[in-house]
């Protein structure tokens, strides 16, 4: 930045990594024997679980990377010494990192769209809400963690938002990007969107899983990565926009978070090339982008972004660390610096970028 200061920095998109066992405790006690692996079924299912909420794909986590690959070969430098994704971790990153908020999102939850028996989604949301609120938002107020909805029960998921809102103080929900039986623009979901409407609360759908998205034989993780965030992103936002989720619902807040923002060029050219041949939009789609109700997540600065401040603005855009998945500490600060050095933008769009937006959109 010009004058040498860097602005408040506020984390629209950090990660939990959660603790099966900590969890545990919040959950009803059929599931928590499922989490803790004790008596009857539960024993047997502790032998080859990996996840409360089953695997996320067959790709995350198999991964072998080549030896010459020096950047994924680094030693990973994590914001502290304690558990990492833990509450304690995340203070110390803020603390070391200068942020002055995050919120985060689930690790384990990514794939909780892929869950088919209602019951046990319900309770199972349930107590994660309970712990992360607890746990996290309790810890250390700086960290806001978003709940998780039972979508496969609207009218359980819709009843979940309020209580998590109004009860747990918590800023929204997730919506998982993939794994769910229809697409999110469907009347189906109505019912949780109506309930955020009214809340005045944040949606936010969350790249997670790379099945169903039609890169099921993808042998590597890396093309895979390339698609499997941003593609459900583009398919959720073109849904919201010709299902009338957002001329019906206006009060609804909704990120789209984990894929980048060049998808949302490719929307905006593709929606303007249909509208000549099939029928405009209710509006165009650069008017829902500048209304304040919809955020973008980042990673640093994305090539597209100052292409895309110039065409619909600044406001949507948001900086996401995704600490600690695939960003550490190190790769944190330096997505930060990133931004701050970036061409292309003023220095009022960076603060807008690295936390200027969010700030605003999650009403911290």
């Amino acid at each position: 930045m010009t004058n040498g200061s860097t602005p408040t920095i506020v984390d629209s998109d950090g990660h939990i990594i959660e603790s099966i066992a900590e969890m545990a405790e919040y959950l009803d006690p059929p599931i928590r024997e499922t989490a803790l692996g004790t008596g009857g079924i539960g024993a047997i299912i502790e032998l080859s679980r990996t996840s409360l909420f089953g695997t996320l794909d067959g790709l995350h986590f198999t991964n072998v990377v080549p030896s010459d690959n020096a950047t994924a070969r680094r030693e990973r430098i994590n914001a502290s010494e304690h558990r990492m994704g833990s509450a304690q971790d995340w203070q110390a990153m803020l603390d070391k990192s200068g942020m002055a908020e995050t919120v985060v999102y689930t690790t384990e939850g990514l794939q909780v769209g892929k869950l088919r028996n209602r019951d046990y989604v319900v309770g199972l949301c349930r107590g994660y809400n309970d712990y992360v609120a607890d746990r996290y938002q309790g810890y250390d107020s700086r960290i806001h963690p978003i709940a998780l909805l039972p979508m496969q029960d609207p009218a359980r998921a819709a009843l979940e938002l309020r209580r998590v809102v109004t009860e747990l103080g918590l800023l929204g929900a997730m919506l998982p990007s993939t794994g769910l039986d229809l697409h999110l623009g469907h009347e189906y979901y109505w019912p949780v969107y109506q309930e955020a409407s009214d809340l005045g609360c944040i949606l936010a759908v969350h790249g997670g899983s790379n099945v169903g998205i039609g890169i099921d034989s993808f042998t590597d993780i890396t093309p895979s990565n390339i698609v499997h965030h941003p593609v459900p992103l583009l398919y959720a936002f073109v849904s919201f926009i010709y299902d009338g989720v957002f001329e019906r619902f206006p009060g609804m807040r909704v990120a789209f978070l984990e894929g980048g923002c060049a998808w949302v060029a490719l929307a905006l050219d593709r929606i303007q090339r249909a509208a000549e041949f099939s029928g405009a939009p209710p509006r165009p789609a650069e008017e829902y982008l500048a209304t304040g109700n919809i955020l973008i997540g980042c990673e640093g600065v994305d090539p597209t972004l100052p292409y895309l401040a110039g065409r619909v603005g600044i406001e949507p855009f948001a900086y996401s660390s995704d600490y600690p998945h695939e960003v550490d500490f190190k790769s944190a600060m330096d997505e930060i610096e990133e931004t701050v050095n970036a061409d292309g933008l003023s220095d009022d769009q960076k603060a807008a970028v690295l936390g200027g937006n969010a700030k605003r959109f999650y009403r911290l």
